[in-house]
């Protein structure tokens, strides 16, 4: 019983130092938060602690209540901030654009895997035998759906916190690089559409997002009930998850006391809870990876940017949507509004609605992936 409390008062401090570093504007923690995101920070920090003072919270039952309770309430709560209703205000183009780099993103790593299977390649014992590749599946979530797709595919995949946790530095080091090149790259719009003949942006006829709160009660009344109604009926991992995703989609888009932006901000201290529990059962005994592994994962985002840049070329839309659908996904909510104003801060709204349209679908693309891949081997 001691050990739970002593879980629960460092989950509490993970998450009062994770908030506290999101909000500061002192210029060392915004440049710390640039380079190490808070969300991997509220994965690491309990480790340390556990590390540091010899805590063991194996048979802690805090991470059923994770899995159990945690969960469904943050998948609810995130599907439901997403209002379709939105997409009209990007328009076509970009949102063709933005779903193209869904599907390169998924794609590759089959098509990856494909040809290492049936080529005399010496990494299918690496990749496949030591199911390595199943590490691939967490990262299409966080490159699309963002942090909680990319804890959903997880524990669908069911692959331990050591390889996690490698996979989750790696790909933080990744989208850190990327994001400085498109922050750089944005800033060339003008040149670029000009220089290609791309379709001109239209700033003056841009919208405003309609993300705003309405009716708390009736918001906070279901985002917890129905998950608990879920809960009560013990199902499926899976099923849960899908059904969840479906039913907070329609509350978030068909009832007009719903308020998409509370359950924004439930949904995003779900995953720096869930990400500080996971944190708990880490060790440092096995953080590292494979160097071909990691020139896989390098290899498919640089294909990725490369088939992306050239459907928007294809497409003819503004160059300015590639970006910005890239980081839709790469990046998520957190960045792709601020790639977006290094533009134009009237492009901020419609980066939102990407970036939700992204974590609304990034489990159902990895769920997709796991599938085709688990065929192939």
């Amino acid at each position: 019983m001691e050990s739970n409390w002593i879980a629960i008062i460092i989950i509490i401090i993970t998450f009062f130092l994770i908030r506290y570093i999101e909000k500061s504007k002192t210029p060392l923690l915004l440049n710390f938060s640039k380079w190490i995101p808070p969300i991997l920070l509220a994965f690491i920090f309990p480790a340390i602690i556990v590390y540091l003072f010899g805590f063991n919270f194996d048979d802690s039952p805090i991470f059923s209540w994770n899995t159990k309770y945690l969960y469904p309430v943050t998948i609810f709560t995130i599907m439901s901030s997403m209002s379709l209703s939105d997409l009209k205000i990007v328009g076509f183009k970009p949102l063709i654009l933005f779903l193209i780099s869904s599907f390169i993103i998924t794609i590759i790593p089959v098509v990856l895997i494909l040809l290492i299977v049936y080529n005399p390649f010496d990494y299918q014992s690496l990749i496949i035998e030591n199911s390595l590749w199943k590490g691939l599946i967490p990262v299409i979530g966080s490159w699309i759906g963002g942090s909680s797709s990319m804890l959903i595919l997880k524990e669908f995949v069911l692959i331990n916190e050591e390889l996690f946790l490698s996979i989750l530095v790696i790909d933080t080091i990744i989208q850190n690089i990327v994001m400085i090149f498109l922050f750089q790259s944005i800033k060339q719009t003008d040149y670029i559409d000009k220089k290609f003949n791309l379709d001109k942006l239209d700033l003056i006829s841009l919208g405003e997002n309609n993300l705003v709160s309405k009716n708390l009660t009736f918001t906070l009344f279901f985002s917890f009930s129905i998950p608990l109604t879920f809960i009560y009926l013990d199902m499926d991992f899976l099923f849960n998850v899908l059904a969840l995703s479906v039913i907070g989609l329609f509350f978030g888009n068909f009832f007009k006391r719903w308020s998409n932006k509370i359950n924004l901000k439930i949904g995003s201290i779900g995953i720096i809870l869930i990400m500080s529990i996971i944190g708990l059962k880490l060790t440092f005994d096995s953080f590292e990876l494979p160097f071909e592994f990691v020139i896989f994962i390098v290899f498919w985002m640089l294909i990725n940017m490369i088939l992306i840049t050239l459907s928007g070329f294809l497409l003819k839309t503004s160059f300015t949507w590639t970006p910005i659908a890239l980081m839709a996904n790469i990046g998520g909510i957190s960045t792709c509004p601020a790639l977006a104003s290094a533009y134009n801060k009237k492009l901020m709204p419609h980066a939102i609605v990407l970036a939700i349209l992204s974590m609304a679908t990034g489990t159902f693309w990895g769920i997709l992936s796991f599938s085709l891949i688990n065929f192939i081997i």
